[in-house]
């Protein structure tokens, strides 16, 4: 999770290369044909032989009905669950028809399986065949029936769960119906939630606040500022987040009383109340919070401290406030550095000028960084001459900055020479980060330099261009020329990108799906291939992280995810995390690494599919960061708290079984020493 992700408007989070890549994995070698399972005559009978077929399909995203129900058709349950799980990652809306029976399967797991699988396949038709599952004498399965259907999003869906919810037989249900209600920011789906905040069983109260906290509505305003106070502290945290999102003045008394917690509730506060203040031209905080946000800002949780400095922008003309301020940008390190110094820069730019001046030419290049997405901030004259210097500047994530800072229409119009120039930049990620800006000049957005940019991608080793045009073609589908963006995108000589390309015509474009051949990945693996991964993967590895902070381990899930844990092991074997620093941390949210350059765009030059699994986000879960569909790399994050809206869209691959404490003191910038992983001695 998770900017988040290379493209606009395709997912949230990372992993795009913009480095010489190592050796490539078996699978990048699109120039070979693939290796195509033939159907057995009969159904199969274990999943071990069932596995290897089906791992191909995934790998190929190819849709092969006979493989499948043969798979489908087993009398062991486990290869039938199998066979539903394939069916929903290779995404073929063929799928369905398989999907559909398996939903009433005698046995549990199966209807269990089937449903989560109805959720990530997509199609809209199976949203009739989830809701009688509603009453499934296993409550799991009536719990996945209500998440496909939030997945789903359809109207029919949304009536159908909130005449669930008062209507279940015990709390549990009644839960998941609420927490599957997340979805949809109507208004009916909101009054069914308020009706459960101040519920007296706490599971399903906190599913109704995260039902009205995760897309807040204004109606929901009095519930979620209660909400701060409620005993369930992710719950609080998260209706700290949502009062930001709201960006309501009057929620600025309550969120500042709340700086008083500890933890989660205090960095999503700080962080709801500069968005407020950012939003409200005006509002001020409470004074007397501003010794408490001087205390925060120094204290040894960065989590904490960071958000702090941030904040401290609204305080910055009293003295103490700009005192502390100017002592972390001038002698701090990491990424309290960096805050403070963007927090004068806003708030005194005038006051700042020295400040800046010594970032530009510090040696550090994320203090760099900084400093160049700032510079909007400056007078007009300064801020051209500050970017002039770092416009040439030998590494990409001060380049990338340098343009994600123009963050106005206005702001590119002025810089559009850097802009320009930008688009012939050796980084792909750069690149990307001049279509963005480009997008923001809405009516004015050139689509024929994006079509042109998508055309000269056809070389590079990383995807970002591509998607960043997708993503910014697909969010203004009626501007004359964004079609032939994605036109040239289906053109392209990825088949990431092609199959991007024509998921967006499809949905956004409304094209005809039969006159646009979906492509198949070409791998150059054999069923032995695929069999040996999943042997290997589902030995018992954990993996050992050594960090600045101290060491934590994650106990790796290679039987459910056999793919994306094959090629953890295969980055960890060839040392490829050692030494890299951790790009990025979101307080509350997630740490995340694995991209050597530190730009966050940075990846091994393959992706490897997505292999969803039902296993939820809790505290600590490791998955893969992606920038859309299949577009993993080696970029990967654990969380730092339970993350729900994940679940179902960025690949669970492992579990933090040990250190979750050194997971929660990692700053940004901290590096890896080195990632070993070795099987558990059990």
């Amino acid at each position: 999770m998770l900017r988040l992700a290379c493209g606009v408007a395709l997912a949230l989070a990372i992993g795009c290369a913009s480095h010489p890549p190592p050796n490539p994995m078996p699978a990048a070698a699109p120039e070979t044909p693939a290796v195509v399972p033939t159907p057995p005559p009969r159904p199969y009978a274990t999943l071990d032989e069932a596995r290897p077929a089906l791992m191909s399909l995934e790998d190929r995203r190819a849709y092969d009905a006979g493989v499948l129900q043969a798979a489908a058709r087993s009398s062991d349950p486990t290869v039938r669950a199998r066979a539903v799980l394939a069916a929903g990652r290779i995404g073929d809306p063929r799928g369905a028809e398989l999907v559909r029976p398996l939903l009433a399967d005698p046995d549990a797991s199966v209807r269990e399986a089937a449903a989560f699988a109805a959720g990530i396949l997509g199609e809209p038709g199976l949203t009739t065949a989830l809701v009688p599952l509603f009453g499934d004498p296993e409550p799991r399965v009536a719990a996945r029936a209500a998440w496909s259907l939030g997945f789903l999003e359809q109207e029919t869906g949304r009536r159908a769960l909130i005449d669930a919810i008062p209507a279940a037989a015990a709390p549990e249900p009644r839960a998941a119906f609420l927490r599957a209600l997340w979805r949809f920011a109507t208004p009916d789906a909101a009054e069914a939630a308020l009706r459960f905040a101040s519920d007296g069983d706490p599971r399903v109260r906190t599913a109704a606040l995260y039902a009205l906290a995760r897309k807040p509505q204004e109606a929901s305003l009095p519930a979620l500022t209660a909400c701060l106070r409620d005993p369930d502290a992710a719950a609080a945290a998260l209706c700290a987040r949502a009062l930001g999102v709201l960006g309501k003045p009057e929620s600025i008394p309550p969120l500042s009383a709340a700086l008083e917690s500890t933890g989660p509730v205090a960095i999503f506060s700080m962080s709801s109340l500069s968005q407020i203040l950012a939003k409200n031209a005006g509002a001020a905080p409470p004074a007397e919070r501003r010794e408490r946000v001087i205390a925060l800002s120094s204290d040894v949780s960065s989590n904490l401290a960071v958000p702090a400095l941030e904040l401290l922008r609204a305080y910055a003309s009293e003295r103490d406030a700009f005192r502390r301020l100017w002592t972390v940008a001038s002698a701090g390190r990491g990424r309290r550095q960096q805050a403070a110094l963007q927090s004068l820069m806003t708030a005194v730019p005038q006051q700042s000028a020295t400040l800046v001046d010594a970032a530009i030419g510090s040696p550090d290049p994320f203090l760099r960084a900084a400093a160049a997405e700032s510079l909007s901030s400056l007078a007009p004259d300064d801020a051209a001459t500050a970017r002039g210097r770092l416009a040439a500047d030998p590494e990409a994530v001060v380049r990338g900055k340098l343009l994600d800072g123009l963050k106005t229409a206005d702001a590119v119009r002025a810089a559009r020479p850097l802009v320009d120039a930008a688009l012939a930049d050796p980084d792909a990620g750069v690149r990307a980060s001049a279509l963005d800006a480009l997008a923001r000049l809405d009516a004015e957005t050139p689509w024929p330099v994006f079509r042109d940019a998508v055309v000269q991608s056809a070389g590079d080793a990383a995807p970002d261009v591509p998607i960043e045009a997708i993503g910014a073609a697909s969010a203004r589908p009626d501007d004359p020329g964004a079609r032939e963006v994605v036109d040239a995108a289906y053109k392209h000589p990825s088949t990431l990108v092609s199959r991007l390309a024509r998921k967006a015509l499809v949905k956004t474009f409304h094209a005809d799906p039969a006159s646009l051949p979906l492509r198949e990945y070409l791998t150059q693996r054999t069923l032995a291939d695929y069999a040996a991964i999943a042997a290997r993967a589902r030995r018992p590895w954990v993996a050992r992280v050594e960090t600045e902070k101290g060491v934590f381990t994650v106990r790796l899930g290679g039987s459910d995810s056999p793919m994306t844990v094959d090629n953890f092991l295969t980055l960890a074997d060839k040392k490829y995390f050692d030494g890299a620093r951790i790009h990025r941390v979101v307080p509350g949210f997630v740490v995340q690494d694995g991209d050597p350059t530190g730009t966050g765009n940075g990846g091994p030059g393959w992706e490897i599919r997505d292999e969803l699994v039902p296993t939820p986000y809790r505290t600590g879960t490791v998955g893969m960061a992606l920038s859309g569909p299949d577009t993993g790399g080696s970029q990967w994050f654990a969380t730092q708290a339970p993350q729900p809206h994940l679940d179902g869209i960025y690949t669970a691959f492992g579990q933090v079984a040990s250190g979750m404490d050194v997971v929660m003191r990692i700053e940004q910038g901290d590096r890896i020493y080195r990632v070993t992983v070795g099987e558990e001695q059990r």
